[in-house]
């Protein structure tokens, strides 16, 4: 009995991993305010996020293969050891900021810009390794019972959320409900899942994969790519990463003026998701995985056209984010669900590839692109309102490229002096007048000395733009921070046009499987066997199936 396996600790095992990753996430997601200190924009914020994407569909992608060839457990625990790795990076980077500030002060940003987008980038892969392990694992533990049980699996994602915004909202950034606590810090707070994680995970056992089991051919893994409709769903996957990982990507940042302490829409947002995850098994009995995911997009699309419009009451904020969370909860762990009950036969290489169509999807366009649209729509808002104010805190344009290819180019705000403002601005709003006008003055320093990092400013042009900022800048925070938040709503709005097609594709299919008699979940032979019933597995190391 020693050396059957417990899959029930596996369970546990593989949930932890996404854990890690929630955490990761959810700090790193109200980092905004910090690294726009670093001089780090919206459109390079965005780049950095989704540098978090981009590893991971790169792994994934081969990522099944390497499963069958490799095995579970070997690949877990490298991932776990990047992990660390990449949270080490993180840990450095404020102190290597600083040197950089006195060495180079004109490259400062953009070596920690790099150093930041290579730490999430390794974080990412290490993400990619964790999901080419544990959704195939996770299918084949439970194969009566896919949907369901993928769907339990990936209400960790959301957990870790949940944990990493209450660790955000509690002491990250000015805002922090306890103590502000320096940014690195919270960001590298996951490790701690990591030392449990790998506790577990060096006794456990783990199965052979489908491949090295010796029940079919190494090649018949690739049999999904033959068929259209799993074409299609590749497509629909990479418009949910764009969506769902995109938006949330930017909602702590751009909820940001609209909320106190903003992080606290994506804690509300992911505790929906963590409970509503538990539920898939019930739903899907009562409309088949397809119908799901079509009526889920229908709800997304009607909770980011809502966030879009000019909300002014946070219970409607909060509102619109619940219609959203119903339609984004059972999107992404459903999709990995069709692939392993429709295509069985391929292991880990059909949840692999719409895994990496999501992340890869999101990594070079999603999160950059949101980044870009509410920068547009931000100097827009302020150019309209008031040219002036623009031009003191106008910063150039950004060009948006995949790999080298450029897509759009847009202008952007200084990203220093826009958060200086913005933050001026809430300094306003204090009741206590010395309290406020410290605060306030503190704020303009800041803003100042930005202006006198500026390298394409001549001395005289600093000083130029120093003394306009400084004789206009409690006026023009409401000006900016009005624009900001114009520009947030533009970027969901716009962004609503993902799930739109997601809804479409999702009706061509639940057209085509009703042509075929309906959606069935098949075995290894091809055979339909029912959902929630059919072959059980081995028995758990205790006994129990």
């Amino acid at each position: 009995m020693e050396n059957q396996v417990n899959r029930g600790k596996l369970l546990i095992a593989s949930f932890l991993t996404l854990v890690a990753a929630g955490v990761g996430f959810a700090t790193r997601g109200a980092a905004g305010p910090a690294w726009a200190k670093m001089g780090i924009g919206p459109g390079d914020f965005g780049g950095i996020m989704g540098a978090g994407f981009l590893g991971f569909g790169f792994v994934i992608l081969i990522g099944g293969v390497l499963v069958e060839m490799f095995g579970y457990k070997k690949l877990l625990l490298l991932a776990i050891v990047l992990h660390f790795v990449s949270a080490g990076m993180l840990f450095a980077a404020p102190g290597l900021y600083d040197g950089w500030v006195e060495s180079d002060a004109a490259n400062a940003t953009s070596r920690v810009q790099s150093l930041l987008y290579y730490s999430v980038f390794i974080f990412s892969i290490c993400a990619g390794l964790y999901e080419a392990v544990i959704n195939p694992l996770v299918g084949q533990l439970y194969p009566e019972n896919q949907t369901h049980y993928l769907n339990i699996l990936h209400a960790g994602w959301p957990g870790g959320m949940i944990l990493g915004g209450l660790l955000a909202a509690g002491f990250q950034n000015e805002t922090a409900w306890v103590l502000e606590i320096p940014w690195h810090y919270a960001l590298c707070a996951y490790s701690i899942v990591l030392v449990l994680l790998t506790a577990l995970v060096a006794g456990l056992k783990f199965p052979e994969t489908v491949s090295a089991s010796g029940k079919q051919s190494f090649g018949v893994l690739f049999s999904c790519f033959a068929s259209v409709p799993f074409l299609v769903l590749i497509v629909l996957h990479g418009l949910i990463g764009y969506m769902e990982l995109g938006v949330d990507s930017w909602q702590t940042r751009l909820m940001e003026n609209l909320v106190d302490n903003s992080v606290t829409v994506l804690i509300y947002t992911s505790m929906l998701m963590f409970v509503l995850r538990f539920f898939a098994g019930p739903i899907v009995h009562k409309i088949n995985p397809i119908g799901l995911l079509l009526v889920s997009s229908v709800l997304a699309v009607l909770g980011l056209l809502w966030l879009g419009t000019e909300i002014t009451s946070v219970a409607v904020i909060f509102a619109a984010a619940t219609l959203y969370s119903f339609g984004k909860a059972f999107l992404w762990p459903t999709m990995l669900a069709v692939a392993g009950e429709r295509y069985p036969r391929s292991g880990a290489v059909a949840m692999g590839a719409l895994g990496a169509s999501g992340m890869i999807t999101v990594g070079f366009f999603g999160g950059a692109m949101i980044g870009a649209q509410q920068s547009e729509a931000t100097c827009e808002a302020l150019k309209a309102d008031n040219k002036a104010v623009f031009d003191r805190y106008e910063g150039g344009e950004e060009t948006l490229k995949i790999v080298v290819v450029p897509i759009v180019t847009y202008p952007k705000l200084d990203p220093g002096l826009q958060q200086a403002a913005m933050e001026g601005f809430k300094a306003q709003k204090i009741d206590d007048q010395e309290k406020k006008e410290k605060e306030v003055a503190k704020k303009l320093a800041a803003a100042l000395a930005v202006v006198d990092k500026m390298k394409d400013l001549d001395e005289a042009g600093k000083a130029s733009r120093k003394k306009a900022i400084e004789e206009n800048f409690n006026a023009d925070g409401k000006s900016v921070t009005t624009a900001f938040n114009t520009g947030g709503r533009k970027a969901l709005t716009k962004t609503a046009m993902i799930p739109t097609g997601m809804a479409i594709g999702f009706l061509i299919l639940t057209l085509y499987f009703r042509s075929i008699g309906g959606y069935k979940v098949l075995d290894r032979d091809g055979n339909p066997i029912a959902q929630g019933g059919g072959k059980k597995p081995a028995a758990d190391s205790d006994g129990k199936a």
